[in-house]
């Protein structure tokens, strides 16, 4: 019998964002995201029967097939320039003053490549190393707010993942640091 890599993953350490464009614009976010939820987005698949009568005469199943991912981030903080990425809007500094896409007509959002960092634990809770999601091609999705008296804001920031033919709809690795 071989033993079984496993990883005590806990925490979202941290989040990278980088634009699919000519010159990336790079996003760090830490202590930030306070869930990832993350789904996968599939074809489903099929079982059919040749039933003549009360018997089973043969079987005709097709697999579920991912696609990609869906992916929903929490965020615990406003992040406005982010909020333009993903919501497909825009992000003026010097007024500090971000509009919405205008509705009615389609927006086009940029494709970015998300990673999301989270920490591999030791017994005594001291974190060993990292693993890193890497999630190719994503494009941002409407943002849901939400804003309630006595509790601090957050905003859903939703896209996704739609890989390439060929390509892998998700890939992790291990890492004993953070990227600098």
């Amino acid at each position: 019998m071989s033993d079984i890599t496993e990883f005590a993953l806990a925490n979202i350490a941290r989040v990278d964002i980088t634009t699919e464009e000519t010159t990336p614009v790079n996003y760090t976010l830490i202590n930030v995201a306070s869930e990832a939820d993350i789904k996968a987005y599939i074809s489903a698949g099929e079982e059919k029967s040749l039933r003549v009568k009360n018997v089973i005469k043969a079987q005709n199943n097709t697999e579920d097939i991912v696609m990609g991912y869906d992916i929903t981030l929490t965020s615990v903080t406003a992040q406005p320039e982010l909020l333009a990425l993903i919501d497909g809007g825009i992000w003026e500094t010097a007024t500090k003053t971000y509009t919405a896409p205008v509705v009615g007509v389609p927006v086009e959002r940029k494709k970015f490549i998300l990673k999301i960092y989270t920490e591999d634990k030791d017994i005594n809770g001291d974190i060993k190393g990292y693993v890193e999601f890497d999630y190719l091609h994503c494009s941002g999705k409407p943002v849901n707010y939400n804003i309630k008296d006595g509790d601090f804001f957050s905003e859903q920031l939703e896209a996704k993942s739609r890989p390439a033919s060929g390509e892998s709809p998700v890939t992790f690795k291990y890492l004993t640091e953070l990227p600098a």
